[in-house]
């Protein structure tokens, strides 16, 4: 038996065109769309191109970046010129009115007017006033050293009469050293802060040897127990003697700041 194979017509397949290569568009012809072309290869490119797709050519508002540069250039250049120019002319004619206005007449006879009987008065010139200069520091340091000046008296006084009380009380003789050396402390920083100031290192310097002496009497003091009424007893009139060097030192101060032009208060007197 004889098998006959059938054959098939084998259906082609329609060939697929060639993939066209991709090209940027350009919107040539679209509405509302500017074309220019390109300053190095002449292509049409839509305006905003930033870079031509042809050349590589970089652009701004359509011109090559090298010759904008140089456009800017040149316009900067210009506009420096035309601007000092303007200012120099402007200067020279305000020049005359300016003389103009600084020129004083003389006081010499005018003739045809009628003569005056009252003499000419010498014109003198003002005296410079001088300006003492000090640190803001130096002056602040010098009115609070009184104020400490003040409150050391006032402990002296107290201290004086703790001792002429009938009954003596150690305790508020301690508590009165202590707030003494506070304020010596104090006045310490204090002399130190004016010493920045040429014409207070002097006052200076005394009132931190003064204030020193202070401290170390009252660290001496108050080692004591509170209960030795007789090493409190005579603590507070060594207190008192160290203290009697206060109102030369305060009127020292008082002079100084009143020569810059300080007000303070009375002077201190244990």
């Amino acid at each position: 038996m004889t098998v006959n194979a059938v054959r098939r017509n084998r259906r082609r397949m329609p060939a697929l065109p060639a993939e066209r290569p991709v090209t940027e568009s350009i919107a040539i012809g679209e509405i509302n769309q500017t074309v220019f072309d390109c300053p190095s290869c002449a292509r049409p490119l839509v305006l905003g191109t930033k870079r031509c797709p042809s050349c590589g050519t970089h652009l701004i508002i359509g011109v090559a970046t090298s010759k904008a540069a140089v456009i800017a250039g040149l316009g900067l250049a210009v506009g420096l010129l035309a601007g000092g120019t303007i200012g120099f002319t402007a200067g020279l004619t305000r020049a005359p009115a300016a003389v103009a206005a600084i020129v004083v007449p003389s006081a010499g006879p005018v003739v045809g007017a009628a003569p005056t009987s009252a003499p000419l008065l010498p014109t003198t010139s003002p005296t410079a006033i001088p300006v003492v200069l000090v640190p803001p520091l130096s002056r602040s340091a010098l009115v609070q050293a009184v104020g400490v000046n003040t409150r050391l008296a006032a402990g002296a006084a107290a201290l004086q009469a703790s001792l002429e009380a009938r009954a003596f009380d150690a305790s508020g003789v301690a508590q009165t050293l202590r707030t003494i050396s506070g304020d010596s402390v104090f006045g310490q920083q204090l002399a130190m802060r004016m010493s920045d100031w040429p014409a207070g290192a002097p006052l200076g310097r005394n009132l931190n040897s003064f204030y020193d002496g202070v401290h170390q009497a009252a660290i001496d003091a108050l080692v004591a127990s509170v209960r030795d009424d007789v090493a409190y007893r005579s603590a507070a009139r060594t207190m008192i003697r160290v203290l009697a060097g206060l109102p030369a030192l305060d009127s020292a101060a008082r002079s100084v700041a009143a020569g810059i032009g300080l007000d303070v208060a009375a002077s201190a007197a244990p």
